[in-house]
C-alpha cells in the first residue's frame, strides 16, 4: 500500500541510517569464520524471520542463526550477502566472514527485488510501489539517493557491475512502457530509457552476454498481457540501442533464462497453455527453449511444468527450472504429487518431473542452490528443503533430509 506522505518516512530513514553508520562496517573477509566450517549455506526461513547457517559438507543445521525479517531472496558476492525484506523497507547485510548481520539498511520503500555488485560493495533494490531504484553501500549500510523509475520490479546486474537493467511490473503498465526497459549507470546513476515497439513486448528480464552493454532481453508477451513472447539481443552502448535479429526470436514463453556457452535456455508458459497431448505429458505445460546465440535461432521447445518460471540453475549437465503456481498432479506413489520442478538433462536430453510429498502446503520452487565440489543441489520447494543428487535426479541417498520448522524460502552458498 502506498503511504500518504513520503517526507516523514524519509526523515525516519535518514535518522536510522545515521545511527547505522555509527556501527561496525563489514570486516576483513580473511578473518577466520567463527564456526570453522569450510562450506556454508545460508537458508532463509520466512515464518521464523531468521536465516540459518547450514554445514553444506554434512548437510546439517548449525546453532548459528541470524535475525532477518522475512527473506524471500538472498544474493552473495565477495564475502557479503544481502537479503530482501518483503514486509518492511530495508535490506539486511550479512558479513560472511564474521557470520554476523552488520546492517539492517533502511531504504525508501518495500523492496520487490534486489541485486548485488560483483565486488559485494553495493546492494540495489527495486521499490515498485513508490517507483524507486536505490543503492546501498554494504560497507556502511548507508543508502544513496533514490532513482525514480515507475513500477520498478526486477533488476539484472551486468557481469562487471557497471550497468543495472531495470524492468517494470507488466501488470501496472500502459504504453509506451509495455515496450520499455531501463539501463542504470551504477557509477553515475544516469538512466537510459530503451523503448522499441517492434522488438520489445512486455520485456520481463534479461541475461547478459559477453559485454557490459549487450544483453538478451526476454519478452514475456502473452503471459504478461502482451502479444508475443520472444527473445532479442540488445546492444545499449549508444543512446540509440541496436537490436538483433531484425525481428525477435519467437518462443512460446520467456520469463527466465540462463546462458551456457553459446546456448541461451529460456523458460516460460504460453498463453493459452498446452496439454495434455503429444507435446505435453502433463495436464498443462510450460516450455523450455534452447537458443543458439551465434545463429540467433531457436530450437524445438521442450515441455516443462507450467506456472510462473523465475528460477533456473545449471549444474552437472542439468538444468533445474522452478516455477510458482504450477498445476499440481497426483504422483505415481501414494501421498505424492508432481510439483513445480523440472530437471532437463542437456547431455543426454531428457526431462524429469520429480515427486514430492502431497502434505506440503504449496509446491512452489523458491530456491535452487548447487553445492560446489559435490553432486548435490539444495532445492527449496513448498517451504521445505530437499537435498537432491544431481546424478540420479532424486533425493540424495545416504543423506538425512532436513525438517524445516517454519517456511524455507531461499538458499545461498557463501563458500567456493
Amino acid at each position: 500500500m502506498l503511504r500518504n506522505s513520503y517526507l516523514p518516512r524519509f526523515c525516519v530513514a535518514i535518522l536510522a541510517l545515521a545511527v547505522a553508520g555509527c556501527g561496525s562496517s563489514t570486516s576483513n573477509s580473511n578473518q577466520p569464520k567463527p564456526t570453522g566450517l569450510k562450506k556454508r549455506v545460508l537458508l532463509s526461513n520466512a515464518a521464523a524471520n531468521t536465516v540459518n547457517l547450514l554445514d553444506a559438507q554434512k548437510d546439517t543445521f548449525t546453532t548459528k542463526n541470524f535475525s532477518v525479517p522475512s527473506a524471500p531472496k538472498m544474493l552473495t558476492a565477495k564475502g557479503t550477502t544481502i537479503a530482501l525484506d518483503d514486509v518492511g523497507s530495508e535490506i539486511t547485510i550479512i558479513d560472511n566472514a564474521t557470520e554476523a548481520v552488520t546492517f539492517n539498511a533502511a531504504i525508501g520503500d518495500q523492496p520487490f527485488d534486489i541485486a548485488i555488485s560483483p565486488d559485494g560493495k553495493n546492494a540495489w533494490a527495486a521499490m515498485r510501489n513508490f517507483g524507486f531504484v536505490q543503492s546501498v553501500d554494504t560497507t556502511t549500510g548507508v543508502a544513496r539517493p533514490v532513482i525514480r523509475i515507475g513500477n520498478a520490479r526486477r533488476l539484472v546486474m551486468s557481469p562487471n557491475g557497471t550497468k543495472l537493467l531495470v524492468f517494470v511490473d507488466p501488470q501496472a503498465q500502459a504504453p509506451p512502457n509495455t515496450h520499455t526497459f531501463f539501463v542504470v549507470d551504477t557509477a553515475t546513476s544516469a538512466v537510459q530509457t530503451v523503448t522499441d515497439a517492434t522488438h520489445l513486448d512486455q520485456p520481463f528480464t534479461a541475461v547478459f552476454g559477453a559485454s557490459e552493454t549487450q544483453a538478451f532481453v526476454l519478452n514475456c508477451g502473452q503471459e504478461c498481457g502482451g502479444a508475443s513472447a520472444s527473445v532479442v539481443s540488445v546492444d545499449f552502448t549508444n543512446p540509440a540501442a541496436t537490436f538483433a535479429p531484425a525481428l525477435p526470436i519467437a518462443v512460446p514463453g520467456a520469463t527466465v533464462g540462463l546462458l551456457n556457452g553459446t546456448t541461451l535456455y529460456v523458460a516460460g508458459t504460453a498463453v493459452p497453455t498446452t496439454g495434455p497431448g503429444p507435446a505435453c505429458p502433463l495436464s498443462r505445460c510450460g516450455t523450455l527453449t534452447a537458443i543458439n546465440t551465434t545463429a540467433l535461432t531457436a530450437g524445438t521447445p521442450v515441455p516443462i511444468t507450467d506456472g510462473d518460471h523465475e528460477k533456473m540453475v545449471f549444474t552437472n549437465s542439468r538444468l533445474y527450472v522452478g516455477a510458482n503456481g504450477c498445476s499440481v498432479e497426483p504422483g505415481s506413489a501414494a501421498n505424492t504429487v508432481r510439483g513445480c520442478l523440472t530437471i532437463f538433462n542437456t547431455s543426454s536430453p531428457g526431462t524429469k518431473f520429480p515427486l514430492e510429498s502431497s502434505f506440503r502446503q504449496n509446491f512452489d520452487v523458491t530456491g535452487l542452490q548447487p553445492i560446489s565440489g559435490r553432486n548435490v543441489i539444495y532445492i527449496v520447494q513448498g517451504g521445505e528443503l530437499d537435498i537432491f543428487d544431481t546424478n540420479t535426479d532424486a533425493l540424495a541417498s545416504g543423506v538425512t533430509q532436513l525438517d524445516i520448522v517454519g517456511k524455507a524460502m531461499d538458499a545461498v552458498l557463501i563458500d567456493p
